[in-house]
C-alpha cells in the first residue's frame, strides 16, 4: 500500500513537470523561432535580465518573410515581444568597452561595405529622443555610415537616457550629443529650439571636416525604410532644394495655434505629479513679423546646408520669426515652411505640398486602420502595418515602440540588412 502512495505521488510529479517542461519549451522554441533579430532581452525571463546577444531566426524568418511578401496584410493579428532593454543596460554595456556596442548593435565602422558614391555623400542627422536608450541606439546603428555625421539632442529630463547615450557616442567620432540641451515641453517652443540646437552644432562642423550638404531631421522613434545608398540617391535627386512637407490650407484648430498667446505651465497629470504643459491664454497673438504667411509644416523634413546656415546665422527674418514663435502652439509645425516659402530662401522648394518621399506617418482617420496603437493622432506601428510602409517609398516611418513590440523594428533591420547586401 505504502509503495503505491509512493509511486502515485511520483506519477503526479512526473506530470507536473511535464506541464511546466512542456510550458516553457513551448516558450522558448517561439521565441527562438520569432525572427526577433534584435531584441537584446527578449529572452529576459531566461538570462536573468542580462544583455544577450541578437537572436537568428529560424532559417528564413518566416513571420517578416509573410509581412514582406504579403502587402495586403495590414491588420493581421501577430504576437508582441516586447523588448525591455532598459537605459542602465545600454549603460552597462558600453562600460565594458566600445567593441561591445559595435558588436551588439552591429555598426558599419569602416568603408568594406560602403560604396564610392556614398563616401562622397554624407549626410547630417539631428535626432530628438528624450526615451529608451536602446530603441535610440537600433535607430542610430540603422542609419549609421563612417562619413556621416550625427547629433543628437536629449531631453534634460531624462537623465537615466542622457547618460547611457553619453557613453555609447564616446565611441564614434562622428556621433556627438547637442552642445545645449532643452527641456522639452511637448508642442512647445523648446521642442523647436532642440532641433535648432542640432543644427547649428552641425553647420558649424567645417566644411573641410564634412562636407555634409542635406540633413535630415528625425526622432528616437523613427527607422530607416531605406539604405543609406538609396536614401543618398533621393537626396541627390532634390537638386539642392528643401522638402519641407505642408499646407497653405490650415484649419480651425492649426489657426488657434497662432491667433492665441500660449504659455508653459505646471499642471497635474494622472499621477497627481505636475508637468509642464502648454497652456492658450485669453491674449491675442500679433501678427507675424514681415507681413509673413502663417503655413502648416511637418515638424520632420529634409534641409540643405545653405538653408540652415540662412536660418541660423543670417536671416534677420528668421531671427524675427523665431522670437515671435517662442509664445505660440507646436512653432516646429510653422517656422521651416514660413521660411521655406520666403523668396530669399536658400534652396526653397517653390511650392506647398504635403507631397515629401521623406516620411512615412499613418494619421488616425476614420478610413486608416492602425495593429499597434494610437498616440498623438498618429499609429504606433504593430507588425500589420509594415507592408504599406515598405509600399510607401518613403526613407524612414514614424512611429515605433519596440517596448510594446519589437517585431516591426526586427523585420525592417532584416529587409534593410538585405538590401545592403545586394547594393556591395
Amino acid at each position: 500500500m505504502t509503495k503505491l502512495v509512493h509511486y502515485g505521488q511520483l506519477l503526479v510529479l512526473v506530470i507536473v513537470f511535464m506541464l511546466c517542461a512542456s510550458y516553457y519549451l513551448k516558450d522558448i522554441v517561439y521565441r527562438l523561432g520569432h525572427p526577433l533579430t534584435f531584441s537584446m532581452k527578449a529572452v529576459h525571463n531566461y538570462s536573468n535580465g542580462k544583455l544577450t546577444k541578437e537572436l537568428s531566426a529560424q532559417k528564413d524568418g518566416s513571420l517578416c518573410l509573410s509581412l514582406f511578401n504579403n502587402s495586403q496584410q495590414t491588420n493581421s493579428t501577430f504576437d508582441k515581444v516586447p523588448d525591455v532593454t532598459s537605459d542602465n543596460d545600454v549603460k552597462t554595456l558600453a562600460s565594458k568597452g566600445c567593441n561591445h556596442v559595435i558588436d551588439m548593435y552591429d555598426f558599419e565602422m569602416d568603408f568594406k561595405h560602403i560604396t564610392k558614391e556614398e563616401r562622397h555623400f554624407p549626410i547630417a542627422y539631428s535626432i530628438l529622443a528624450h526615451q529608451n536608450a536602446h530603441q535610440l541606439m537600433l535607430l542610430l546603428s540603422a542609419i549609421y555610415a563612417p562619413q556621416n555625421v550625427y547629433c543628437i539632442h536629449i531631453d534634460l529630463k531624462s537623465t537615466s537616457m542622457f547618460e547611457a547615450v553619453k557613453e555609447t557616442a564616446s565611441c564614434f567620432s562622428n556621433v556627438f550629443l547637442a552642445t545645449k540641451r532643452e527641456d522639452v515641453v511637448y508642442a512647445g517652443f523648446s521642442r523647436l529650439q532642440a532641433d535648432i540646437n542640432c543644427m547649428k552644432d552641425l553647420v558649424n562642423i567645417p566644411v573641410g571636416l564634412n562636407n555634409w550638404t542635406y540633413l535630415i531631421n528625425l526622432c528616437g522613434q523613427d527607422y530607416p525604410l531605406q539604405t543609406n545608398l538609396e536614401i543618398g540617391i533621393k537626396l541627390k535627386a532634390f537638386n539642392g532644394r528643401n522638402i519641407i512637407a505642408g499646407t497653405d490650407q490650415l484649419t480651425w484648430e492649426i489657426v488657434q495655434r497662432t491667433k492665441w498667446v500660449h504659455k508653459v505651465e505646471n499642471y497635474p497629470n494622472e499621477d497627481g505629479k505636475l508637468e509642464k504643459r502648454m497652456i492658450q491664454t485669453k491674449e491675442l497673438k500679433s501678427p507675424p513679423p514681415f507681413n509673413m504667411t502663417i503655413l502648416k509644416n511637418l515638424a520632420y523634413n529634409v534641409y540643405t546646408r545653405r538653408f540652415l546656415r540662412w536660418v541660423i546665422f543670417e536671416s534677420e527674418k528668421a531671427k524675427a520669426l523665431l522670437e515671435w514663435s517662442r509664445d505660440t502652439l507646436t512653432p516646429d509645425e510653422h517656422y521651416w515652411l514660413m521660411l521655406d516659402a520666403l523668396e530669399e530662401a536658400p534652396g526653397r522648394r517653390g511650392q506647398i505640398s504635403w507631397s515629401s518621399p521623406a516620411r512615412y506617418i499613418k494619421w488616425k482617420s476614420s478610413k486608416n486602420l492602425c495593429s499597434g496603437y494610437w498616440n498623438h493622432y498618429s499609429c504606433v506601428f504593430g507588425a500589420g502595418d509594415i507592408p504599406k510602409m515598405i509600399d510607401s517609398g518613403k526613407m524612414f516611418a514614424n512611429k515605433f515602440d519596440v517596448s510594446y513590440d519589437s517585431l516591426p523594428v526586427t523585420c525592417l533591420r532584416r529587409l534593410l540588412r538585405e538590401k545592403r547586401k545586394d547594393e556591395e
